[in-house]
């Protein structure tokens, strides 16, 4: 256990439940209410899926579904061609089916353009938050890590931290030919893609020659409006912020009227938008009756308010699948109790601080014991570990 990392995390989440503490999102029960109706609605919604399908291709995006990891990888490569370096934007999907490391196998660099994320893949470490990965290092943590892997002093001071990788990262967007991304989500009434950041940086990525879009089926919602409600709440929920600096709505191509009023596509790039929409068990996971997991926006906020978590960070979590949510996602979906579920208190803070409510304690009851008796124990187990840890924790920091 990396103590240091703990502390480091516990810090940054303080900071941002004081910005959601000193500010209201106006509203906020009864968007969050509407969010829960959209959702429930929205996800394992077939016919709300091809009716999104539909208007993106009559947009000229040009939409394919994977069924699998392997499919969606299997897209890309061939979307890909012969390119040798590819930039990309964070996103939780290109996590879920190791994007990365599956084009490095094949020779193709991937370039993470996210501050948070090239520094985490530098580092080769893992994320402690679906908005701030590297949350739990340290400013001097890191200048440590990306001095010994420049071969050059790289400050400990946070501005300069980001001026470093700001400068070192626009020198691989220049250069690449090819963009990837996530999406916050897909609208069926417009045909949209819309994507949320703070940094800027997706705004360069998908102005490459071609963008590519991946993301899960359950990213779907009826409309712009409600997509845009969804922003306000995760942005809030993660970082205490009203609306991120930057909203990319893509409904196609760039095209122009100027000229007597007709339609030129491809004015500026991108000429080739392509949009991967992935299931990886999420069909799976809701025919089992797990469909509230998907409701999820991956706002993290049951992370911020998880006792566990705070305690023993990264530990209670298996590469991308944080916290209690993850670690339920991830056994659902590979039909393998994990074993850091034991972990879970059930204590409700993640369902009570969630936006959607989503019951995690009931789903992680389900899933880690079929028993009362068992799960009295595990019940034991952890909130006698989650003591031990502590105690530990307040032992080395003194």
């Amino acid at each position: 256990m990396n103590y240091n990392e703990i502390v480091a995390l516990r810090k940054a989440f303080k900071s941002v439940k004081e910005r959601q503490k000193n500010k209201v999102l106006p509203d906020f029960e009864n968007r969050k209410n509407k969010l829960k109706s959209i959702r429930e609605f929205s996800v394992g919604n077939s016919d709300l899926l091809k009716q999104s399908v539909r208007k993106l291709e009559e947009n000229g995006i040009r939409v394919f579904t994977a069924k699998t990891c392997e499919d969606a990888i299997g897209i890309v490569l061939q979307e890909i061609g012969h390119e040798e370096l590819i930039v990309k934007s964070k996103s939780n999907v290109t996590k879920e089916i190791r994007l990365s490391d599956e084009l490095k196998d094949k020779n193709i660099e991937v370039i993470e353009t996210d501050i948070g994320d090239r520094i985490m893949q530098i580092l080769k470490c893992k994320p402690s938050h679906p908005t701030g990965p590297v949350a739990h290092l340290s400013a001097k943590t890191i200048s440590k890590g990306l001095s010994e892997y420049y071969g050059k002093k790289i400050s400990d001071d946070p501005e300069e931290i980001v001026k470093f990788m700001r400068k070192e990262i626009r020198e691989y967007i220049e250069k690449a030919n090819i963009g990837i991304t996530g999406a916050n989500a897909i609208t069926a009434e417009e045909g949209s893609i819309i994507l949320a950041h703070n940094e800027g940086n997706i705004f360069e990525v998908l102005r490459k020659k071609k963008h590519i879009v991946i993301t899960g089926i359950d990213k779907i919602y009826p409309a712009i409006e409600d997509a845009i409600n969804m922003l306000k709440i995760i942005c809030f929920n993660a970082t205490g912020s009203f609306i991120p600096s930057f909203v990319e709505i893509i409904s196609g191509m760039s095209k122009t009227a100027d000229v007597e009023k007709k339609f030129f596509k491809g004015v500026h790039p991108p000429r080739d938008v392509i949009l991967i929409l992935l299931d990886n068990k999420r069909t799976e996971i809701i025919e089992k009756g797990y469909k509230e997991l998907l409701y999820c926006i991956d706002c993290g906020n049951c992370l911020l308010h998880c006792p566990m978590y705070n305690t023993v960070g990264t530990e209670f979590a298996e590469d991308k699948y944080l916290g209690g949510k993850g670690l339920a996602y991830q056994s659902i979906s590979s039909d393998e109790v994990n074993k850091k579920l034991d972990f879970c208190l059930t204590c409700g803070r993640c369902k009570k601080n969630c936006p959607l409510s989503i019951n995690i304690p009931l789903a992680i009851r389900k899933i880690r014991s079929d028993n009362f008796i068992k799960e009295s124990y595990l019940f034991l187990k952890s909130h006698l570990f989650w003591i031990y840890q502590n105690l530990l924790l307040s032992m080395k920091t003194k």
